[in-house]
């Protein structure tokens, strides 16, 4: 604005100055000149974005850092006008699909010539945040009965909840996941606007006329509708056609079609085709597995299916270096590990390794471990690990440790909708030596023992446990909204009890134990994930019982 109507001014005062010399016309031209330059260097000035504040009127539903994730300004070091345009954009829709219809967003801005910054100032009026009057699901008259109490229950949005767009869309989802897990292959919502009939969208937010919200029972109210269509025809499984690529091992199509949850003639289920390729993950020579419905037979109303493997390679070499701080030492070691992905057929995995740690002369560590992975143990959700582990541990200048460590894991997937998804049963049966380096005292609670040099003191043990895993976070690698909770109950001596009703000479620990791990995850940035608070707990106890001359402290291999 400066730049265009300073020369213009100028220019009336040449036409119709007095005389039209050329002392007046030098003048002019030289502050022509002057004015350009000065409004060229100002235009150019870069002015940095300083503080970025809110000024809330009424009330304030949202916090200031779940607003200021959504902004662009705070995220760029010079200022934009255009960004800032953009931004009162963002906020306006950012509470619009949270519900506040009636929001009223202006700015100030405040120019730092010293310090070449402009802070922007928020000034933010909600107004009331609508609520949902009612919700009209369209386009299921013909479902069934049983599908339909499943859509009926633990339903996302209710009458009198506050609109949110993303709950919406989230109950959208709900809904045609039940039905293309029910057979409606081709359920979605309707998209179509139809010209003879506009109502034939698939979602729709009413709101109340003015008139009509004079009406208390209406007042900052809308109408939800969703139509849905493809809920006339189910359909089934048809043939199930594998294919392994490149398949240089010779893996059998059994060890494939024992993982699938369906077979020809089910009725298709969207959700067991993604948990087929859930059970792929289970078998290690399997790199990638996907599960994708062929050509659709409208007349027998049939799917086939298409399983498409593609392999890993089935023996794997690993070196290793690694750094451990246990005990409270520093250890430095190096390792290596074989891996066959297909052990003996079946899926099955077969794991050698050993590694070494070293803190000093006397205090260092030696493994060498082996393992079976069965991937299918009676039923596709049963997994079971058995390992085997020799160690020579230098606890200290004093101590060493010769063990041998046996465990069996059986692993049950139980559900997704249980609360509890998965549990773990351990069984392990442990040899312990225990050798004095040189002499030392053994200090107890409540007594001190002289240990003479070379004493040696054996001990077996026989831990039963079970664990309990519920972990409903949004993401396995990322999660930003949820929470994971393990909870375990160990118990010891159980079988050296019983073996040493038979041999005198056994000596084992008696005790249980109980743990618990739990993880946190908080969504402060409105469900954008980009501001996450995650927190951790652990709580856990080992409580001894029992007397007898064949009893001894728990070891340290199984202190926390």
């Amino acid at each position: 604005m400066c730049i265009k109507s300073i020369p213009r001014a100028i220019g009336v005062f040449y036409m119709y100055g007095p005389d039209n010399s050329v002392k007046t016309a030098l003048f002019i031209f030289a502050l022509l000149i002057y004015v350009l330059t000065g409004s060229i260097s100002i235009a150019q000035k870069k002015y940095e974005t300083g503080d970025i504040e809110y000024e809330f009127k009424k009330t304030e539903n949202f916090t200031t850092t779940a607003l200021s994730d959504i902004l662009l300004l705070p995220k760029e070091k010079y200022f934009n006008r255009i960004n800032l345009e953009e931004d009162i954009q963002r906020l306006n829709k950012f509470y619009f699909d949270n519900g506040f219809f009636d929001v009223i967003i202006d700015t100030v801005t405040n120019v730092i010539e010293e310090d070449m910054e402009i802070n922007v100032k928020f000034i933010i009026i909600e107004n009331t945040r609508y609520t949902i009057k009612e919700v009209r699901l369209q386009g299921l008259d013909s479902i069934g009965q049983n599908v339909m109490n499943q859509i009926a229950s633990n339903k996302l949005i209710n009458a009198g909840e506050p609109y949110s767009k993303t709950q919406i869309n989230l109950e959208k989802d709900r809904i045609i996941n039940i039905l293309q897990n029910n057979g409606y292959f081709y359920a979605q919502i309707d998209t179509v606007i139809s010209r003879l009939d506009s109502s034939r969208r698939g979602i729709i937010i009413g709101k109340y006329s003015e008139e009509v919200q004079k009406n208390p029972e209406f007042k900052d109210k809308v109408l939800l509708r969703m139509r849905f269509i493809g809920t006339r025809e189910v359909y089934r499984i048809g043939k199930v056609a594998i294919e392994i690529t490149n398949n240089r091992y010779g893996i059998e199509n059994g060890v494939i079609e024992r993982e699938l949850l369906f077979k020809e003639g089910d009725i298709f289920n969207r959700s067991k085709l993604l948990e087929s390729e859930r059970n792929f993950g289970k078998l290690a020579i399997i790199q990638l597995g996907r599960v994708l419905p062929d050509t659709v037979y409208q007349e027998s109303r049939t799917i086939p299916m298409n399983v498409n493997i593609t392999l890993n390679k089935k023996y794997e070499l690993t070196p290793r270096i690694s750094v451990v701080y246990q005990s409270n030492r520093l250890f430095g070691g190096a390792g290596i590990e074989y891996k066959d992905k297909d052990f003996f057929g079946g899926g099955r995995v077969f794991t050698a390794g050993v590694e070494g740690l070293y803190n000093s002369v006397d205090i260092n560590n030696i493994e060498l471990s082996l393992s079976i992975y069965q991937p299918f143990l009676f039923r596709n959700n049963i997994t079971a690990t058995l390992t085997t582990t020799f160690g020579l541990y230098n606890f200290s200048e004093q101590i060493e440790f010769l063990y041998s460590q046996n465990l069996l894991r059986t692993t049950y997937y139980i559900a997704d909708y249980t609360f509890y998804n998965n549990a773990f049963l351990d069984f392990t049966f442990d040899y312990i030596r225990k050798r004095a380096k040189e002499n030392y005292l053994d200090v107890l609670e409540d007594d001190t023992t002289f240990v003479v040099k070379g004493t040696r003191l054996y001990s077996q043990n026989s831990i039963l446990g079970l664990t309990l895993i519920h972990n409903n976070a949004n993401n396995l690698f990322n999660p930003s909204k949820g929470f994971y909770h393990s909870i375990t109950a160990e118990s010891a001596g159980l079988l050296p009890r019983l073996l040493s009703l038979f041999n005198k000479s056994i000596n084992y620990s008696q005790y249980v134990k109980l743990y618990t791990n739990n993880n946190f995850y908080f969504d402060i940035s409105g469900d954008r994930a980009t501001t996450i608070f995650a927190s951790n707990f652990e709580l856990g106890d080992i409580i001894e019982y029992g007397s007898g001359d064949n009893i001894v402290p728990v070891q340290l291999l199984y202190k926390f």
